[in-house]
């Protein structure tokens, strides 16, 4: 038994114990904060938990309808594509609304409405005190590189003007993404039927941002079966094998 603490004291013990607990909680704070690459990755894009690294890209076909381009040149866009498919879904889930305003899938100062819609939902789950969901993702069946007409190219009137070839791609649901917030019955806001599948010409640029592999940038897109376009994509008679 030591000596009783005068009420003094007991304040400067109490204080003293007060600063330990929440040094210690700062350290727990700081020793979970991610580092590196997914502390660039969390900070820099809101991209929680960490992706992949690298970034898987196989399992998705990549054609060549470029018979200017090498194979090579050809599997380098088609990759950068599927990496920026990837990312677009892990920013969904993350509901990263930071993230889409990145130079990734995208060049925000070119092209703001590109992922408007997106980031109009991430914002109004937040302001519901929800969340956005991905509750199922439309699968990518394929990308094809093929020619980008000029036409086409000048018709975006960015100031970056879209690589000379763009990728066709093939898409299957279902898709479902909603808004869920507790006490609320589900909002969807995207959705795309079991079976139904979307192809379209993508126009845009390889980018490598700080933390991730390359990337394809989109700057426009088409219908593929907008009769101006369906050419440009060259899709075999009857559509996608």
């Amino acid at each position: 038994m030591g000596p009783a603490l005068t009420r003094s004291r007991r304040t400067i013990v109490c204080a003293a114990l007060a600063l330990a607990v929440a040094g210690a909680g700062v350290a727990i704070w700081a020793s979970t904060r991610p580092t590196g690459r997914c502390g660039t990755l969390a900070g820099r894009y809101g991209l929680a938990p960490c992706p992949d690294a690298p970034l898987p890209v196989a399992g998705v076909p990549i054609r060549n309808l470029d018979h200017n381009l090498s194979d090579a040149d050809a599997q380098r866009i088609g990759r950068a594509y599927v990496r920026s498919y990837r990312l677009y879904y892990d920013a969904l889930a993350a509901n990263s609304e930071k993230f889409f305003h990145a130079k990734v899938i995208h060049l925000p100062d070119e092209s703001p409405l590109m992922f408007g819609a997106e980031i109009q939902h991430i914002r109004d789950a937040r302001a519901a005190h929800g969340r956005l969901v991905v509750q199922s993702a439309a699968t990518l069946l394929g990308v094809t590189v093929v020619p980008l007409p000029d036409d086409l190219r000048d018709s975006l009137g960015t100031k970056t003007r879209p690589i000379g070839d763009a990728v066709v791609i093939d898409t299957i649901g279902p898709e479902k993404q909603l808004i869920r917030a507790r006490g609320r019955p589900d909002q969807t806001v995207t959705e795309l039927a079991a079976g139904d599948r979307v192809q379209r010409l993508v126009g845009g640029v390889l980018v490598t941002a700080p933390g991730l592999d390359e990337t394809f940038a989109e700057l426009g897109q088409w219908e593929c079966l907008d009769p101006d376009t369906h050419g440009a994509c060259q899709l075999p008679p009857g559509g996608p094998g």
